[in-house]
């Protein structure tokens, strides 16, 4: 006789160890809540316009052509329960305010840094100096819908845990490891703590699936009819993707009513529960369709914020998916802070593990006989739920410019997690079980089945279910609290003070002040020599002193000595999380500003490095002697190794590389000319004769000289290019004559006879565009 799950000693520790998990979440959760300042979660500012636009106007946003952006596409269950928990709080700005914004957020996006990942400048709003945010008016406002988002989040970690014991009764252990996939996923975290409607949609999908799976345990029954009625209308009130969930219920009920063919439960159920979601949320859909002319509002979002074609977007589904891989475990903001990449590619193969994992008991199982256990039915609907909101992601990309993040997959985020866990398990060892022994007090028991209906079948030892709950548990807590700590809080926390030893101690002394607002103690420059395509860090200690109601910004200028930029960078202070009008007077700090040399940058080459404060759209702050920049030191621009002066590898379209060029000077005056040589490569064998574009732009990309045609003045044409042919190109560029003195960018590259020019494609196959920026020059006035 087969033991029961009651029996074991470790199972009476399993809600002991699942409580223990949700208070982890939970704590987590608000951290994230509060390391994360207002608005900077992906459309968090239009979600929460939505919730006050129903405070304060009591009506639901219309999605209009120009009219400030909300989230008023859709549904509005998340929204109104967002109203009712925030109504009482007085709120001054009006509902669609703008922050000031950031206009240098998503520097090198792509990067994992510190540098200008914040949207919008903040305040008080946010962590500052160890003290909590001021929670009052809209800051309170804002973060009382988020805390109700993180117990909503808590709900999804707990239906996860009860969908997992109800699959698995006596290998509770799987729920447990299921429901730590969840609730320590960081993505997941970060969405519980912000204003946006994934994580509600998680839960009502979630919801929905739990009573699934009861549903072919224990058969249809007028009870669950209506309880999935209700869900689903609360589903479509929630998020129009759910609608997916429909398939779901409909292979409920079939396996449900298979064994014994009763078609009139099935139709009863279906009647049951279209007739409630339509008299739960059918209004919604027919106000679409009187306002918009289709029930969905989809026509409208597409004209309002963009469309792909499918048929087009195919092509770049390759290129996205990594992108929504990555956005379901850890991409904060608007996706420019991310996790290392090494964090994506581990949790790649443990996904990939676990599903080959559950390949093991399907491979052992495969002659199952009908009817269907009801364990397998279960697995089924797990795997269907995955398989439909993958679907679902996936239209996403191929209708939606903004398609690929990993938020889509939330309503399948239990059933991927309960799998995950499921297939994992099949890799501990016996021998191991121990370690659960002693830290559950599991005793080594029978070898349970992968099927609750096959118990004398071989399988993994009950311990590797435990041992995985723990493994998956500690790693995904562990990866929670990197993710907190190492990634999030450092991208928007401003910088720290210094202290008086670290004052002390600053090096290369200044002691220079602008204009009464800030002095510069002292700077560092590293390193003091750099190849084309290097970095280097220009550290300033700032001090405060006075207060300001001016956002200064910060410029850091690369200046060679013909007087050409070589490289600069403009960011407000702290990289933009410390902006000047919450300087404390007398509060000093250290402020890295990278600046990045361009791969095109002209070498060899000496560069003296200044600094200074300015108003954006303003004048420069000036020194006590007048001027208006202080000069910090020389860098040193060597030239890199290679077979032709200023080496490059810019790939245009995989058929030819731009691959050196040279100047004859950088400094002209209005009609004189610059001799510019550029150095091609046949990378392909081609049929079409391109042009070469060589252009001088100023503001707005207006040309003030060009030199287009044919390579080699017309006596190289690319259809004769042979691989691996590299082609002298030489051009003249003649400065107009009321060319105003400034720094101009030059730009390269190439295009057909319909004037279709070649993309210039990245090492791991994605478009950069389709110009190459090669040095600035100079054109000055007459003295």
């Amino acid at each position: 006789m087969s033991q029961s799950p009651i029996s074991n000693p470790g199972s009476r520790h399993r809600p002991l160890l699942f409580s223990l998990l949700l208070t982890a979440y939970l704590v987590l959760a608000v951290a994230y809540s509060l390391a994360d300042p207002l608005y900077e979660s992906t459309d968090e500012l239009r979600h929460f316009r939505y919730v006050r636009h129903l405070i304060v106007y009591r009506s639901l946003p219309v999605q209009r052509p120009g009219a400030p952006r909300a989230q008023s596409h859709h549904p509005p269950l998340y929204y109104t329960l967002g109203a009712l928990v925030s109504w009482w709080v007085p709120v001054v700005q009006e509902v669609y305010y703008e922050p000031p914004i950031n206009p240098y957020w998503a520097y090198r996006y792509w990067e994992v840094s510190d540098d200008n990942k914040n949207q919008y400048l903040h305040g008080n709003d946010v962590v500052q100096f160890g003290k909590l945010p001021h929670f009052h008016g809209v800051t309170l406002a804002v973060y009382l819908v988020r805390w109700m988002t993180v117990l909503i989040g808590a709900g999804v970690v707990w239906l996860t845990y009860r969908i997992g014991r109800e699959i698995f009764p006596d290998r509770p252990a799987l729920a447990v490891g299921g429901a730590a996939l969840v609730a320590f996923n960081p993505q997941f975290l970060y969405l519980s703590g912000a204003v946006n409607n994934d994580v509600p949609a998680a839960l009502c999908s979630a919801a929905m699936l739990w009573v699934c799976v009861r549903l072919v345990r224990d058969g249809p029954s007028v009870r669950t009819d209506v309880t999935l009625g209700i869900l689903y209308g609360a589903s479509l009130l929630t998020k129009f993707n759910l609608l997916a969930l429909l398939a779901l219920v409909e292979l409920a009920y079939i396996l449900a009513v298979w064994p014994a063919r009763d078609w009139r439960a099935f139709l009863r159920g279906n009647l049951i529960i279209m007739g409630l979601a339509t008299l739960i949320s059918g209004w919604w859909f027919w106000r679409n369709q009187v306002l918009y002319g289709e029930p969905t509002g989809f026509q409208r979002v597409t004209e309002l914020w963009g469309v792909r074609r499918p048929a087009e977007a195919w092509a770049i589904l390759r290129l996205e998916l990594p992108m929504a891989w990555s956005t379901l475990w850890g991409r904060f903001g608007y996706g420019q802070v991310p996790l290392p990449g090494a964090v994506y590619r581990g949790l790649a193969w443990l996904a990939l593990a676990g599903a080959a994992g559950l390949i093991i008991p399907l491979r052992r199982n495969r002659n199952l006989k009908s009817p269907i256990p009801t364990f397998h039915s279960q697995l089924l609907l797990l795997f269907t739920s995955v398989l439909l909101f993958t679907t679902v992601l996936i239209t996403y990309i191929l209708v939606s410019p903004a398609g690929a993040m990993g938020r889509f997959f939330f309503p399948a985020l239990p059933a991927f997690a309960l799998l995950i866990s499921l297939g994992l398990s099949q890799f501990f060892p016996r021998s191991l079980t121990w370690v659960v022994s002693l830290i559950l007090g599991a005793k080594r028991g029978r070898r349970p089945g992968f099927s609750r209906e096959n118990p004398d079948e071989s399988g993994p030892p009950l311990g590797s279910a435990s041992q995985t709950s723990l493994v998956v548990m500690i790693g995904m807590a562990a990866l929670a609290i990197y993710a907190l700590v190492g990634i999030l809080v450092p991208a928007f926390a401003p910088p720290r003070p210094l202290t008086e030893a670290e004052i002390g101690a600053v090096p290369n002394p200044t002691d220079v002040e602008f204009c009464g607002v800030a002095r510069v103690l002292g700077y560092e420059v590293t390193p003091t020599a750099v190849e084309p395509g290097g970095t280097v860090e220009v550290t300033l200690y700032w001090q405060p002193l006075a207060r300001t109601d001016q956002n200064y910004a910060v410029f850091v200028h690369l200046l060679s000595e013909v007087g050409t930029m070589v490289a600069q960078r403009d960011t407000y202070p702290g990289l933009g999380r410390y902006p000047t009008t919450v300087w404390e007077p007398g509060v000093a700090f250290a402020d890295t500003y990278r600046v990045h040399i361009p791969e095109t940058a002209y070498a060899p080459d000496r560069a003296v490095v200044q600094i200074g404060l300015y108003l954006p759209d303003g004048p420069r702050l000036t020194t006590s002697d007048g001027r208006d920049t202080l000069r910090l030191t020389m860098v040193e621009i060597h030239p890199r190794p290679g077979e032709f002066p200023n080496p490059l590898d810019a790939n245009f379209g995989d058929q030819i590389i731009l691959v050196g060029y040279t100047l004859d000077r950088r400094v002209v005056r209005p009609g004189e000319t610059i001799r510019l040589t550029l150095y091609w490569r046949a990378q392909a064998p081609m049929e079409t004769n391109y042009s070469v574009f060589a252009h001088v732009l100023g503001v707005e990309d207006q040309v003030w000289a060009r030199n287009d045609g044919w390579p080699a003045g017309g006596n190289a044409p690319t259809s004769r290019w042979q691989p691996g042919q590299v082609v002298e190109d030489v051009r003249d560029l003649t400065v107009g004559l009321t060319t105003p003195p400034d720094f101009y960018d030059i730009e390269v590259g190439l295009y057909n006879r319909d004037g279709d020019r070649l993309p210039v494609v990245a090492e791991d196959g994605h478009w950069l565009g389709d110009r190459v920026l090669l040095s600035k020059i100079r054109v000055v006035g007459d003295e």
